[in-house]
């Protein structure tokens, strides 16, 4: 996933139209006639921000109506949250070129301030409207984040210390369920009664249907030393009551490393972190001088990250030439070329499964179709779209799909996949990274030794 946070020259017409949206509430005396309500100045930007930035930059253009309807839907839902049995929020209307769709959501909010008074508050209006835009895309990696969502999912990504529990979650297709694929040790999670296997049906209380992994650890993540609760499903069943797990400081290794026997270098890598190609790059070298004659390269749970990090990290394998074209909303292609610092190439295995996503699948992707190496294990998860992260001023932010993307060979791989060139199975009490208790391992390394493992 192509992740950056970025702020436009546009942050000036949002103070402009905040502006003239406060004059448009203003009573027949130019007193604002819903000040008492607490609509801020900044209220008002995050809410032209957002529309903005989405009607702008997404994809494809999105019906203006569509936006305003799901802003309906966000505002409805939150005031029912507060206890509001039957909120009255008006039905908005735009032009047809979207103009008025921005002071119709400020009106309803204010309107909502002054019906509810104390039960509702003006920035969580804000952020129901977000979040209610954003769900009208029907996009399940547009996500809008808080700014503790925001830090959380960033540390996630570029592997520093945050607030978690100690575990890697999968997405099951056939249960089409979140699972507890790895239970780490002595972890928060494990103490509290966690095993792997077991399915996470909500978090705190929100159900985990159509949420994607960067969201589920939004969730998860949080302040060192308080509490999330998980409604777990084992075996089939539910458990009693939701697991009370204490978050504690959590730093997972983005690349581990070790020399198999045969002389095979093992290098397994976490998630796309920015500085992920160079950490690769020292695992493979330092491989490499230790006698290494061949490289397994293990890409299986890994959701993603950093599109940047994704091309350097290609990179490490493939010399020159192109490793993925991204296509934006207006139809052109450009194309990211191998940055020129590639280790030397020795054979090379890549291990993939249905939870290689996003900067996964453009690596293997482009090792497959430049013929670097040889891919095995199972069809990939099949994410082909690319996404910007577009900070607010309170620093909460939307992570909206800007492009697609193809791999080297120009194929587009959303909901496809990429199927590996030797397919293996991995049966359910492998020990991933185990030779001798990991079949997919071991017919990489069969492959790499022939068959001297």
């Amino acid at each position: 996933m192509s992740v950056f946070m970025r702020m436009t020259s546009r942050n000036f017409r949002t103070v402009l139209v905040a502006l003239a949206a406060i004059a448009l509430l203003a009573g027949p005396t130019g007193r604002p006639a819903v000040a008492a309500a607490g609509v801020s100045v900044l209220d008002l930007i995050e809410t032209d921000f957002s529309y903005s930035t989405i009607s702008d930059q997404y994809q494809h253009p999105v019906p203006a109506q569509a936006l305003l309807d799901g802003a309906r839907v966000g505002l409805i839902a939150y005031l029912r949250s507060r206890g509001i049995a039957n909120p009255q929020v008006a039905p908005m209307h735009a032009q047809a070129d979207g103009r008025g769709a921005v002071p119709a959501i400020d009106r309803q909010m204010a309107l909502a301030l002054q019906r509810y008074g104390a039960r509702a508050d003006a920035r969580d209006l804000v952020y129901a409207a977000i979040r209610g835009e954003v769900g009208a895309l029907h996009d399940p990696y547009s996500v809008f984040f808080t700014a503790t969502e925001v830090k959380g999912f960033n540390a996630a990504i570029d592997g520093t210390s945050f607030g978690g529990i100690g575990v890697q979650l999968a997405y099951d297709d056939a249960r089409k369920a979140w699972l507890a694929e790895n239970v780490f040790d002595g972890s928060p999670a494990a103490t509290s009664g966690l095993l792997a296997g077991d399915e996470l049906a909500a978090v705190d209380g929100t159900s985990l249907s159509g949420l994607d992994n960067a969201r589920i650890e939004a969730l998860i993540r949080g302040p060192i030393g308080s509490t999330v609760h998980l409604s777990i499903v084992r075996n089939g069943a539910p458990l009693a009551a939701p697991l009370a797990v204490v978050r504690a400081a959590v730093t997972p290794p983005d690349v581990t490393q070790r020399l198999l026997p045969h002389a095979v270098g093992y290098v397994a890598l976490r998630s796309f972190s920015q500085d992920a190609g160079a950490k690769v790059r020292a695992a493979l070298t330092a491989l490499a001088r230790a006698g290494a004659k061949a490289y397994v390269f293990d890409l299986r749970g890994d959701g993603g990250g950093y599109e940047s990090a994704a091309v350097h990290v290609a990179s490490d394998f493939i010399a020159d030439g192109p490793i993925v074209a991204n296509e934006g909303r207006d139809g052109k292609r450009h194309v990211s070329a191998a940055d020129g610092d590639a280790v030397p190439a020795l054979p090379l295995a890549v291990l993939v499964d249905h939870d290689s996503a996003s900067g996964s699948e453009l690596v293997a992707g482009a090792i497959q179709d430049r013929h670097a190496g040889t891919l095995v294990g199972t069809r990939t998860f099949g994410k082909g779209v690319a996404q910007t992260m577009f900070g607010l001023p309170d620093g909460s932010a939307i992570k909206l799909t800007t492009a697609r993307y193809y791999t080297a060979g120009g194929r587009f791989i959303d909901h496809i996949g990429l199927d590996p060139d030797v397919a293996v199975d991995e049966p359910a009490g492998s020990e991933i990274g185990v030779p001798g208790h990991d079949p997919q391992l071991d017919r990489a390394l069969a492959l790499l030794t022939g068959g001297n493992t």
